[in-house]
């Protein structure tokens, strides 16, 4: 458990560390950039991305999870991603010119040109990455994209000074491809197998279909909402929405992106090592819960603040967007790793019917609740949607990975009451001091310093499994 506790704390440093490198590079580069010229690139890039979600077709998933790592399926997944990758690659160059006559661009053609070197390197990024993660390397692997991401910074800002325009962008992210394919390498030189092999693929690229789609759909519940409303709406509103949504996700994002890199690796040593992974599944998920769920509670009182502190008081519409969406991400929290637990353990066919059940179920709440009611009609339909999603992870973990509902249930009831608390704390400040009439500066310092205690002390109260993680990691704080 010491080398999984030392892995989260290294992923969530490094990502915590990029997240902050992306903002400041976003800051400086929209002021450098005109909306135009940011707006090319985004065109061009959005479609690379969306095709990049299948570039390596689950040969990270295969290599974590598998139990004996060989040479040879080391070098099968070389070759599978090796075709898939440079498949796209001259896709995309072959495409890039007629797509740039279609969007009536002519920049365009020049811009998918340079994005799609990155499909040609990328199986000596992705093979090596999967390595490492399995041997629970995350502070390397942290290391790896802060060089690459500080290269990204220096390089694009440069070229914009010399007049490179959008340009800067294409050859930043391809300067940071080069140093990861470099720093990745020379990492995991000790399984120094680089000649692909073209057999045995059939087991990784089943991995990579249902992975791939599965992510795809599972990210398709943050982008669709954007779609239905700019159809059937307005561009005002899709704006609206999109800062309500997009501050829960936020939230949720920031507090997961130590986690996410790990599970996979956690879940597969345990599987492998014959150990118990539906009591692993359970103490992931009490740990999850037992911090998001308090400071989504809070985030769902405390949306107004929030709103006018990072965007302003024109956004104040999308305050009761984001109080109901937090709903919906703490219904998704207990099973938030059910993806990557059915993924580990083999069962990618059964994570893609899931992801595609929910996100059906989703996608027509949305709309109805659209149609009915607006804005805050859709919303609603997130937390339909956060309903399927907790019942219908729930049926596929109860069934594949035999983890009983009621005994989960029971498991989460301690991060319930520490919710429950942390929330009615939120409430009572917004009643003594309405947000509405204070600087939302002034709110965020009482939530901010109150918070934490309530927090802390509701751990110890109902005996939740976090106070023995905070005993371990301060002990002398607790002695």
């Amino acid at each position: 458990m010491a080398n999984v506790r030392r892995a989260v704390i290294f992923s969530s440093l490094g990502r915590y560390l990029l997240m902050f490198i992306g903002l400041a590079s976003s800051m400086v580069i929209a002021r450098l950039l005109t909306p135009t010229e940011i707006g090319v690139f985004a065109v061009a890039s959005s479609l690379v991305m969306i095709m990049a979600e299948f570039r390596v077709l689950g040969a990270n998933a295969y290599l974590v999870r598998e139990k004996e790592l060989t040479n040879d399926k080391i070098r099968s997944s070389y070759g599978l991603t090796l075709l898939v990758s440079w498949f796209m690659g001259i896709s995309i160059v072959i495409a890039a010119f007629p797509l740039s006559d279609f969007f009536e661009i002519e920049e365009l053609g020049g811009l998918f040109v340079l994005l799609s070197v990155s499909f040609f390197i990328a199986p000596y990024i992705s093979i090596p990455h999967a390595i490492l993660s399995r041997k629970y390397k995350f502070g390397l692997i942290s290391n790896v994209y802060i060089a690459a991401s500080i290269s990204q910074f220096a390089i694009t800002v440069i070229l914009i000074l010399f007049g490179f325009s959008f340009y800067s962008l294409a050859i930043g992210n391809l300067a940071a491809v080069f140093v990861q394919a470099v720093l990745f390498l020379y990492a995991s030189r000790d399984v120094s197998i680089y000649r692909p092999k073209f057999n045995n693929m059939r087991v990784i690229a089943k991995v990579g279909v249902y992975t791939s789609l599965g992510h795809v759909i599972r990210k398709a519940q943050q982008t669709a909402p954007d779609m239905v409303l700019g159809k059937m709406g307005t561009p005002a509103e899709v704006g609206m929405f999109s800062r309500g949504l997009g501050l829960m996700v936020f939230v949720t994002e920031t507090i997961m992106s130590g986690i996410y890199p790990v599970a996979a690796p956690y879940l597969a040593d345990i599987n492998n090592r014959g150990g118990d992974v539906v009591k692993a599944y359970l103490n992931a998920s009490q740990l999850i819960t037992g911090v998001l769920w308090p400071v989504l509670a809070v985030g769902s009182v405390a949306s107004l603040p929030a709103i006018r502190l990072m965007f302003g008081d024109q956004w104040d519409a999308a305050a009761p967007i984001a109080s109901v969406v937090a709903v919906w991400a703490m219904l998704r929290a207990p099973h938030i790793l059910a993806p990557q637990a059915l993924i580990t353990l083999g069962y990618e066919s059964s994570m893609f019917a899931k992801e595609l059940i929910v996100f059906i179920v989703f996608l027509a709440a949305v709309i109805l609740g659209y149609h009915k009611d607006g804005m805050q009609g859709a919303a609603y339909g997130f937390i339909v949607g956060g309903v399927a999603d907790f019942v219908v992870s729930a049926f596929f973990v109860k069934t594949r990975i035999n983890i009983k509902i009621f005994k989960h249930f029971l498991s989460l009831v301690p991060s319930l009451m520490v919710a429950i608390c942390c929330w009615s704390a939120v409430q009572g400040i917004a009643y003594a001091w309405p947000f509405r009439e204070i600087a939302p500066f002034y709110s965020f310092l009482q939530i901010i310093f109150l918070l934490p205690f309530i927090w802390l002390l509701s751990l110890f109260v109902f005996r939740h499994p976090l106070r023995t993680e905070l005993i371990k990691a301060f002990p002398d704080n607790f002695s």
